[in-house]
């Protein structure tokens, strides 16, 4: 087993074909442009490793899988996001590898997106905590969920949770098809380790063609996800919406306390 460190991912190799890519980011966990560019340097070296078939995707803080996007980056820094992402969405939609998001905690916004992107999640029964509470920022998922939960839990319930900005809890997420399953927190490491072990162990042909064959049927174009990231970044700009987000960071927004412990209560 080998691990590296990165400033905001904890990268692992196990024996035996796959990888853990362990999310670090203090306080909170957002996603920013270190996070995404990290990731995306991690999961293109595996896309093209052959000796790698299965990544999970995990945190290092048991109550933030991933707060949300970093709504509080510069021009600049978001100018950087969009081809991190990009890179993030082609490797985790590619055959070549199978990617399990072990969650914990609060996942909203571009955090709950990055475990949509996975082929699987599996969430802590007691701590996971999902939404997606973009459109109280005046801004809507502009990373893979528009695209994404109607496909896992159908229209309604995908609108349900996007226009209402609301979370919900792990049994709620198990129930409508948001994770595959809600697992006592002391069983979350064994049962998702196991089963990457187990994948990994099988031939990366066969794993291909199955993952390939399932994706041809659900998954949205390329193009579909490109456009959504293009119009976030574009309502992230604009004036009425800076200043929503103004506001929101002066009231509490990305600091370590009531404010992001409740959003979207």
């Amino acid at each position: 087993m080998t691990t590296r460190k990165t400033s905001t991912v904890t990268v692992t190799e196990h024996p035996r074909h796959w990888a853990t890519l362990r999310i670090d980011n203090p306080p909170l966990n957002l996603l920013d442009d270190r996070v995404y560019g990290e990731l995306a340097v991690a999961l293109e070296r595996f896309e093209s490793d052959p000796e790698i078939h299965v990544v999970v995707l995990e945190s290092a803080d048991p109550e933030f899988f991933s707060a949300h996007f970093d709504v509080s980056l510069t021009p600049e820094q978001a100018g950087r996001v969009g081809p991190a992402l990009a890179t993030i969405m082609r490797a985790l939609r590619s055959p070549r590898l199978v990617s399990i998001a072990k969650m914990r905690g609060r996942a909203r916004g571009g955090g709950n997106e990055l475990a949509l992107l996975c082929d699987m999640r599996f969430g802590a029964a007691e701590s996971l905590i999902i939404g997606q509470p973009e459109v109280t920022l005046r801004l809507f998922p502009g990373g893979g969920a528009a695209q994404l939960l109607p496909a896992l839990i159908g229209r309604a319930r995908a609108l349900e949770l996007i226009l209402g900005g609301h979370n919900i809890d792990a049994a709620t997420a198990e129930r409508y098809g948001v994770i595959n399953r809600a697992i006592p927190d002391r069983d979350l490491d064994e049962y998702v380790d196991t089963l990457a072990a187990r994948i990994a162990e099988f031939d990366s042909v066969a794993l291909e063609h199955a993952k390939a064959a399932v994706d041809r049927r659900y998954l949205s174009p390329i193009a579909d996800f490109e456009l959504d990231v293009a119009a976030f970044r574009n309502l992230l700009r604009s004036p009425e919406t800076s200043a929503v987000i103004r506001d929101a960071l002066a009231a509490g927004l990305q600091t370590r306390g009531p404010y992001e412990y409740d959003f979207g209560n």
